[in-house]
């Protein structure tokens, strides 16, 4: 009996939905910022489905070259639809969001996909911290395939990540869904938004994406990507690719030994850093960010 009643209690710690709330209730910033992100996402999305992976995106744009964003853990293809605005005229845009893979192989491949689907043979990528690491392994694959690289607010291949997160990456599958959410919007209350000058929208975002704008399985699949490790195998060719790098001199999530060995794996990129802006700058600090962009992008 007491064997059938603790089952039955577990069974119900994992049944317990994920709460759901969405960017208009959580926003509580300037009226014309949420104006703007939902009538972009009126904007119809397409799909591709790639070895049993729903893949989501945009294309957009009317330039003749094209362009690739990349987003975080945290995000979704619309986390960057002030740069999508402010870019749209000069390029063709497709923006994506990573479904449940497991692997940066699997994330690489489907969005190939992608750009066979498109009819895209040449692309720049924009991509932000696990979005930065993709494009990284994007460079080690298909260097033919890349007109320009801009790597902001992420990482090198490395080993720190994996000795810090490896203990709860075995533990996430047999966490509850609601249970994990919880613990990272309460990790993003306490670390993240304050290190992005307490932006409401960085904020409203994000938790968005915890109170059900992801699931458990993508979530654990981001994880993967982000802790897969490989071997850059940097040539001449791929060193002249034109780079641009991006970061924060107060980033919470990306350690400065990081940030270093990023710039020493690729000495040849430009270097730009915002002073005090966190981890999402491109949210936060969208206009000096586009600014940023559209200056290496279009020279």
């Amino acid at each position: 009996m007491f064997l059938l009643i603790f089952i039955a209690l577990i069974a119900v710690l994992y049944l317990i939905p994920v709460p759901q709330k969405d960017f208009s209730e959580l926003y509580k910033g300037e009226e014309n910022i949420k104006t703007s992100l939902l009538s972009f996402r009126e904007i119809p999305t397409k799909h591709l489905t790639h070895n049993g992976a729903d893949w989501q995106y945009i294309s957009t744009g009317y330039g003749e070259k094209h362009l690739l964003f990349l987003h975080g853990m945290g995000g979704a293809y619309d986390i960057w639809w002030q740069q999508i605005e402010a870019l749209k005229n000069d390029f063709h845009i497709i923006s994506t969001t990573l479904p449940e893979v497991h692997s940066l192989d699997e994330a690489i491949d489907g969005l190939v996909a992608i750009l066979d689907e498109e009819g895209v043979k040449k692309t720049s990528i924009v991509g932000s911290s696990m979005g930065g690491y993709m494009a990284q392994y994007f460079l080690k694959k298909h260097p033919k395939r890349l007109d320009k690289l801009v790597l902001g607010n992420t990482f090198p291949p490395n080993d720190i990540y994996k000795k810090e997160n490896g203990g709860i990456r075995k533990a996430l599958p047999f966490i509850p869904e609601w249970l994990i959410m919880k613990i990272f919007r309460g990790s993003l209350s306490e670390k993240v938004t304050p290190y992005s000058e307490n932006s409401p929208l960085v904020e409203a975002y994000l938790l968005e994406q915890y109170y059900g704008g992801m699931g458990k399985g993508q979530f654990i699949g981001r994880l993967d990507v982000v802790l897969d490790y490989f071997e850059t195998g940097y040539s001449e060719a791929k060193k002249s690719i034109p780079k641009l790098i991006i970061e924060s001199d107060n980033d919470p999530l990306v350690d400065p030994v990081l940030q270093n060995k990023l710039k020493e794996l690729y000495p040849e990129a430009e270097v730009f850093a915002f002073h005090g802006k966190g981890h999402f700058p491109y949210l936060n600090e969208a206009v000096k960010y586009n600014e940023v962009l559209t200056g290496f992008l279009l020279k």
